[in-house]
């Protein structure tokens, strides 16, 4: 006898189960591959942007999310749109005195008023928790020696201004610590230099194709630069062993119109009391030696 013929609705019974496998797995590859694809990065909260009126919304935080991949990736810190015009700069200060009178704190830096640049609060509060640290950390250490007589322990600081364009910032400060008994003030400094599209401070390898071959350019101009500022009061040895190609004698760097200011520490390039020496290496000198696409490429003349 002939078998009986199923129905149509029973072999798409039949059927069904083996289709409905098939697609479930070219759904589930088609979805990761769309999540894959289409999930946006993370959201980085942040404190609000400028007033759109004077520059463009920033991203809200100056540090990026990287990306998880099977190769490691750099991802660049997210910029901002500058205006036209440099900003605006206010002195700001970290000031304190002891209940008992045995220090004093005032150290005054520079401020970026909100709304004149992208970064404004980001830089302003880092510089400030910065500076803080740096008088509670002066207070519990050197300043908690109380000094024989009335003089109080101090801690001072004031800054130079050496560029303020739309693009960069740069700034020397000049620190004074009068908390050593019997021995005059201590003088110190510290540069500060920022890519204001960016928020973030500049660093020498930032600068320079190759920090070791830029210290050794740097080096040799400085001595011929020192000789001709020093006069009579140029000492071989010494400026020779303050100017070597060493990271610590070139790290109070500052950029500036002309060219890269170093400033010397006291006795660094000469013995004589007081002096505190500075030179410009000019951008010319260094064009060899800086990265093209660098955050001072346009101001080297690139």
């Amino acid at each position: 006898m002939r078998p009986r013929r199923k129905s149509l609705f029973s072999r798409a019974v039949d059927v069904v189960p083996v289709f409905a496998v098939v697609g479930i797995g070219i759904a589930g590859v088609f979805a990761a591959m769309n999540i894959l694809v289409t999930v946006p990065p993370p959201l980085i909260d942040g404190s609000p942007s400028p007033s759109a009126s004077v520059v463009p919304t920033p991203p809200a935080s100056p540090s990026a999310v990287a990306f998880v991949t099977t190769t490691a990736l750099v991802t660049p810190a997210p910029t901002a749109s500058l205006p036209v015009s440099g900003p605006t700069i206010v002195h700001s200060a970290v000031s304190a005195t002891d209940p008992n009178n045995a220090w004093t704190v005032y150290i005054s830096y520079p401020a970026f008023e909100e709304g004149t640049t992208p970064w404004a609060p980001q830089i302003d509060a880092d510089l400030r928790t910065e500076f803080e640290a740096t008088a509670a950390q002066w207070e519990q250490g050197p300043a908690a020696t109380r000094q024989t007589g009335a003089k109080m322990n101090s801690l001072t600081s004031s800054f130079t201004t050496e560029l303020l364009s739309p693009a960069l910032a740069s700034f020397t400060l000049a620190w004074v610590d009068d908390s050593t008994p019997g021995d005059s003030p201590r003088l110190t400094f510290e540069t500060l230099n920022f890519n204001m599209g960016t928020g973030q401070r500049i660093g020498f390898n930032d600068l320079f194709v190759d920090s070791s071959t830029a210290l050794a350019l740097i080096s040799s101009e400085s001595a011929a630069l020192l000789q001709g500022q020093l006069g009579a009061g140029y000492e071989p040895s010494t400026a020779v062993d303050g100017t070597s190609p060493t990271p610590t004698n070139f790290r109070n760097w500052a950029l500036t119109p002309g060219g890269l200011k170093i400033t010397f520490g006291e006795h660094q390039v000469t013995s004589r009391d007081g002096l505190t020496p500075s030179i410009v290496v000019p951008w010319e000198s260094l064009r060899p030696v800086l990265m093209q696409t660098g955050p001072v490429a346009k101001l080297a003349g690139f």
